[in-house]
């Protein structure tokens, strides 16, 4: 029921209808796992369009229109039905993660003290160890899947946004992005006119419903599109990978997605054993984003998963970022990943050329075309656009680019407000770099993490790449590679975690100096081992490759100047 003449938030729309059309079809399935033994958990589309309306109605009475909500539940029903009942009750929505001392409670803090909420929702057993974290959580709520007799009620949105995604701080302290309920809409609908499969089949996922990816791919697009959601929690993919996969199969999934570390664990990680009797043929799209996307990663899923009816044109790489709602750019449906060999020397120079020479070649991966927005490659000092083929920073604009941050006028500004030369239209500044080849996008790393040595640009991800090529004993996707500015002039220092106890540290760090000697033409002026938690990361996996140089400068990373364990007795 919403107000007449009136709109109320459309994905709240497209719930309320399945769930008065086909109330008792299933709406959410979470996954949940005791040793080895799968516990689904089921909420049909009326049994969640009535808790919803439950909770949303309790946000009235505590709350007024506009207020902010911070959602702090642990992954599950009670996730999705906390960011419902805020569309519901058009209360601001900040999409977080539970207090806990094994999370990064500095930044949840942080986040917080910024949002500033007059609620705080919270599965049950969480209250008293909300209200004790010394954040600023403002009235705690226990959120449960408890149905109401009454029928639930839609409000009509106002000129606030539905909710606040705040920013991994990859480069920069959390922000949060201000997403309108009309960014919501245009992203979920870019999705579901670019990739058919989504309004199909079940999206199958364990991506966390608090990052931008999560929230939009993982919880958002199936409830909107009306098929069914699967989800398990980070954590249990993580402790054992196979979960993720044997939920596709199991489901018929057409669609799933997740990062580019996840699709190289699914393959180190899982045993033919755990892999026997999975069916991966139903999958039509695999969405990969939120990290660098490698070319090597692709081929061996494809190599590991083909056996089990994967094919390889369901990789759909894809470029988003959280001010643009997520969807920028992805690939096409059914065809296969577009991957070339560039000079690295040219990219260097800014060019995009294809190598002659594998050896003096790095393999990108395209990201497809605009998802229904325009997408310019822009030199970031003249602010003019360049020709196809040219690096550049990439900039945005569409209905699903948001306006700005929650109280930062002057980053807004900054991000938000570009303009080029003759047209009066608005730009989003990702501080991406990348350039355009054959019609797709490839992305080429952070402007800001760029180094320059003896006047030569270098790409970290390039260098971290060739790193780790040669060291099987670092933590697969923890290197950072970085630049230290020493006033006249820059030099290269590369940090990577120790994953072989028993490997001598010096004999790898020297092996990696010389693979990346060779291939870029410069001489690592550090090679530092750390143990394994120290490079920081963002909530989605990528490298914080600033906060690991200001630890670097500062002397808070461990070396490791001996073997872990002695290979001797």
């Amino acid at each position: 029921m919403t107000v007449p003449g009136k709109s109320a938030a459309p994905l709240a729309v497209a719930v309320s209808e399945r769930a008065r059309v086909r109330p008792a079809d299933p709406a959410l399935i979470t996954l949940t796992y005791r040793g080895t033994e799968c516990l689904p958990h089921t909420l049909t589309c009326y049994e969640l369009h009535t808790a919803a309306g439950a909770l949303a109605q309790r946000l009235r009475t505590a709350t007024g229109p506009g207020a902010r909500v911070a959602i702090l539940c642990e992954h599950g029903p009670e996730y999705v039905i906390a960011f419902l009942a805020c569309l519901y009750s058009a209360r601001i929505a900040v999409p977080l993660f539970p207090v806990s001392p094994h999370r990064n409670m500095d930044r949840l803090i942080t986040v917080l003290a910024d949002a500033d909420p007059a609620v705080s929702l919270v599965c049950a057993g969480a209250e008293q160890r909300t209200r004790d974290s010394g954040a600023a959580v403002g009235r705690v709520l226990v959120v449960t899947a408890e149905t109401d007799s009454v029928a639930p009620i839609l409000d009509p949105v106002g000129d606030h946004p539905a909710y606040l995604q705040y920013t991994s701080g990859s480069t920069k302290a959390p922000s949060g992005v201000e997403i309108s309920h009309a960014n919501h809409t245009a992203a979920l609908e870019q999705l579901r006119a670019g990739m058919p499969p989504v309004a199909v089949r079940p999206i199958v996922t364990w991506l966390p419903f608090f990052h931008d990816m999560g929230l939009i791919l993982a919880l958002s697009l199936p409830l909107y599109t009306g098929v069914l959601a699967v989800t398990l929690a980070p954590a249990e993919f993580a402790k054992r990978p196979i979960r993720w996969l044997r939920a596709c199969s199991d489901y018929r999934a057409g669609t799933t997605a997740g990062p580019n570390f996840g699709l190289a664990l699914a393959v180190t990680a899982t045993t033919a054993a755990e892999r026997e009797g999975l069916d991966l043929s139903g999958l039509e799209l695999l969405v990969n984003g939120a990290e660098p996307i490698r070319a090597e990663s692709l081929a061996a899923f494809t190599k590991m998963f083909a056996p089990y009816g994967f094919r390889h044109t369901a990789h759909t790489p894809g470029y988003g970022l959280a001010e643009a709602t997520l969807p920028v750019a992805f690939a096409a449906t059914a065809d296969p990943p577009l991957v070339e060999e560039f000079d690295r020397n040219e990219l260097a120079a800014g060019r995009a050329v294809l190598a002659r020479d594998p050896a003096h070649g790095v393999a990108l991966v395209g990201c497809g075309t605009a998802a229904g927005q325009r997408i310019r490659i822009v030199d970031p000092l003249r602010h003019r656009v360049v020709a196809d083929g040219e690096v550049g920073e990439v900039w945005v604009a569409g209905p699903n680019v948001s306006t700005g941050y929650f109280r930062r006028p002057q980053a807004t500004a900054d991000v938000f407000g570009a303009r080029l030369p003759g047209d009066h239209e608005r730009w989003l500044r990702t501080g991406d770099l990348g350039f355009v080849h054959e019609g797709q996008l490839f992305p080429a790393g952070r402007l800001k993490d760029m180094i320059i040595v003896a006047g030569r640009n270098h790409y970290p991800a390039d260098i971290e790449a060739t790193a780790a090529g040669v060291s099987q004993e670092v933590r697969a996707g923890h290197i950072a590679a970085f630049g230290i500015d020493h006033g006249d002039h820059e030099t290269l220092v590369l940090v990577a975690e120790l994953d072989d106890r028993l490997a001598d540290p010096a004999t790898v760090a020297r092996r990696i100096r010389s693979a990346v000697a060779a291939a870029h033409d410069i001489a690592p002026a550090d090679v530092m081992l750390v143990p394994r938690g120290q490079i920081p990361k963002t909530s989605s996996g990528k490298l914080r490759r600033g906060e690991c140089r200001a630890r670097y400068r500062a002397g808070a990373l461990t070396r490791i100047t001996e073997p872990l364990i002695s290979g001797s007795f």
